[in-house]
């Protein structure tokens, strides 16, 4: 495990929720003032040692609606509270429809250097479909401005496979993409999450869900096209121009280093114990205010849930597991204890064992529901 910590902080506010989105987020910004301080105390609260930090990842909700001065109060608790290490990377998720060329030079003068910018598409029938506040030329404004801000260090999000979507709208998307130039670009496809308004339209027959098929067609186009334009798929959702431009802190997810959650619904993972944070502010703020920390749950992992979680996440990156390091953490032979499910990956292509890593191909990424399935028959 590695020696230096990552946190996140959880900003839980939006203009509007969008549709898909099951994220914990609120519309009522009037509470952020009292939300900042609350998170100042909690940060203050479980600092303890003087860890070292070197990711520090600002997600949402739109972290984009705070008042830079309190970005600056956050980062600062952080600092007060924890070593930063030197060559920290600082990640904030911006939403076009939220910001201003001022705002983005504040931003870089604050200390964040990298910017993950929601773009989602530059289609304005696929912003419409998922609610988003932002058009297409807001999104184009919101990358150049970033760069002249002096943002070197830009991700941009989209979202593909909506029931409507041709092959030549998402391929559109990616060369609109790549033609400015991003250091990395996380494409999901999109999930239709239960509880969400979008579940609401696909019960009523308003939509309907995009074919499994389409969708692996979809995902192996997507990573062909954009390996041939120099982006590297590192993790299954995730491309960077070279390994020096993948995500730093996520990677750190996938490789389940312990991390930091800050705010309301945040989760945290000490290497042994995940906890989580109440999804609701009041009780958050509440909780901090009697002195308490704002932990609403824990749960300490088993040996097969941690087994499970490795296979999970490490299946998803390019580099794969480690067939060593499985082997030390578990005591057992990753390749006897699975001999029967990696013998039919083998039979299809879907994986390789190489280096002592055991990857998937393409393929075997286009099915990995269907693989990690199958381990967690096995394990659980």
């Amino acid at each position: 495990m590695c020696d230096q910590k990552s946190i996140y902080i959880h900003i839980p506010f939006c203009v509007k929720k969008c549709d898909y989105c099951d994220f914990f987020s609120l519309t009522d910004l009037s509470l952020i003032p009292v939300y900042i301080r609350a998170l100042q105390k909690e940060i203050k609260k479980r600092s303890g040692t003087k860890e070292k930090i070197d990711t520090i990842y600002f997600g949402g909700g739109t972290p984009s609606l705070l008042p830079v001065k309190y970005i600056d109060k956050v980062l600062n608790s952080i600092g007060d509270n924890f070593l930063i290490s030197r060559d920290v990377e600082v990640t904030f998720e911006v939403n076009p429809g939220t910001v201003t060329p001022h705002y983005l030079k504040q931003l870089k003068t604050s200390g964040i250097n990298r910017l993950s910018i929601g773009v989602q598409s530059f289609n304005e029938d696929k912003l419409r479909f998922l609610t988003r506040i932002h058009t297409v030329q807001q999104a184009v404004k919101t990358i150049k401005d970033a760069g002249t801000a002096g943002f070197d260090n830009i991700s941009m999000d989209f979202i593909y496979g909506l029931f409507f979507e041709t092959r030549n709208i998402w391929e559109k998307d990616l060369k609109q993409a790549i033609g400015m130039t991003p250091s990395h670009l996380s494409c999901y496809m999109l999930t239709i999450e239960p509880g969400t308004p979008l579940d609401e339209k696909l019960k009523k027959g308003l939509i309907t869900r995009t074919k499994g098929k389409i969708m692996s067609r979809m995902f192996k186009e997507t990573a062909i096209f954009l390996t041939h334009n120099n982006y590297e798929q590192y993790e299954i959702s995730s491309f960077s121009k070279g390994r020096q431009n993948r995500s730093r802190h996520n990677s750190k997810y996938w490789d389940m280093t312990p991390y930091h959650g800050f705010g309301a619904a945040a989760h945290s993972y000490d290497g042994q114990t995940r906890s989580w944070n109440p999804e609701n502010i009041e009780t958050y703020i509440k909780d901090l205010d009697s002195g308490g920390l704002p932990v609403e749950d824990r749960e300490s992992l088993t040996k097969n849930q941690k087994m499970m979680e490795m296979i999970m996440l490490r299946l998803r990156t390019l580099e794969g597991l480690d067939l060593a390091k499985f082997k030390i953490l578990f005591n057992e032979s990753f390749e006897k204890k699975y001999k029967d499910i990696l013998k039919r990956i083998f039979a299809d292509s879907l994986g390789f064992i190489k280096d002592q890593r055991f990857a998937l191909t393409l393929e075997g990424k286009s099915r990995l529901d269907g693989i990690v399935e199958a381990f967690a028959e096995k394990i659980l």
